[in-house]
């Protein structure tokens, strides 16, 4: 499973990179795009997530009011650690992008700064 996640995330990453260096773009064009948190957290944060927590907190507060401890919340658990899992590997990948873009214009300026002609010593 991990490793799927990782080929994933590694195709997904050289989907994104690739325009931009085949098409000469501005390599921080696509992160504005994937910075969006409609992007960003599309597919992961779902309604029944939010019926879940909810849920739970009914029942944390039934259980405070007869003074009986919360029911364990292992299905809320469970999806927070799913969520947590997701948003890292793609954190990770927009790290990455942004490395990349950063890189593509530091690279960039090094190159306009050599083609330039050196100022005439006086």
């Amino acid at each position: 499973m991990r490793i799927r996640r990782i080929l994933c995330a590694t195709f997904l990453g050289a989907a994104l990179i690739a325009p931009a260096h085949a098409e000469g773009n501005d390599p921080f064009a696509q992160l504005e795009t994937l910075l969006d948190p409609k992007v960003l957290l599309k597919g992961v944060v779902r309604e029944d997530d939010v019926s879940l927590l909810f849920a739970h907190l009914r029942a944390a507060l039934l259980a405070a009011v007869e003074g009986r401890k919360p029911p364990a919340p292992a299905e809320l658990d469970q999806r927070a650690e799913a969520i947590g899992n997701e948003l890292k590997l793609r954190g990770t990948l927009v790290g990455l992008l942004l490395l990349t873009a950063f890189e593509a214009a530091a690279r960039q300026a090094v190159r306009d700064a050599l083609a330039e002609p050196a100022p005439a010593a006086r």
